[in-house]
């Protein structure tokens, strides 16, 4: 499509406490990030996705701006949520923001696989007001 039609105005930009600011915590899932979203946040350049099928739009995205630390996004209840990231032993991703957590870890840490390919993970998404959830799916990083 040359040009998108819009459902609504676009997702704003909002504290991980205003995104879940919500009664009904237990229903709470990152949804899915589309490429204007994620570049909102993060800007151009290359980036890891965590998505909950091989062929899902990602639901997580991150940027490691320096040799260990960067930035992240997830969507929460229509919001995003910009989370500060970090690189973990073994091909991992740790992201966090007041009240919120996110960690993504490849199934099998033994796997020697490029980083650009599709590879199995786990990611463990956590709200401090109660909340935590395993959710297993696939990431990927992509070269500049």
């Amino acid at each position: 499509m040359k040009k998108p039609m819009m459902s609504g105005p676009p997702p704003e930009v909002v504290g991980a406490r205003e995104a879940v600011g919500t009664p009904d915590i237990p229903t709470i899932d990152p949804q899915t990030l589309d490429a204007a979203e994620i570049e909102k946040v993060l800007g151009a350049g290359p980036r890891c996705l965590f998505a909950y099928t091989a062929e899902s739009p990602p639901v997580v995205a991150l940027q490691v701006t320096g040799d260990t630390a960067g930035q992240g996004v997830v969507k929460v209840h229509g919001r995003l949520v910009k989370l500060a990231a970090q690189r973990a032993e073994a091909g991992g991703f740790a992201l966090s923001a007041d009240g919120m957590s996110v960690k993504i870890q490849p199934a099998d840490a033994g796997d020697e696989a490029r980083p650009t390919e599709l590879r199995e993970a786990d990611m463990l998404f956590e709200l401090e007001q109660g909340l935590r959830v395993g959710y297993r799916g696939w990431y990927r990083c992509t070269t500049p």
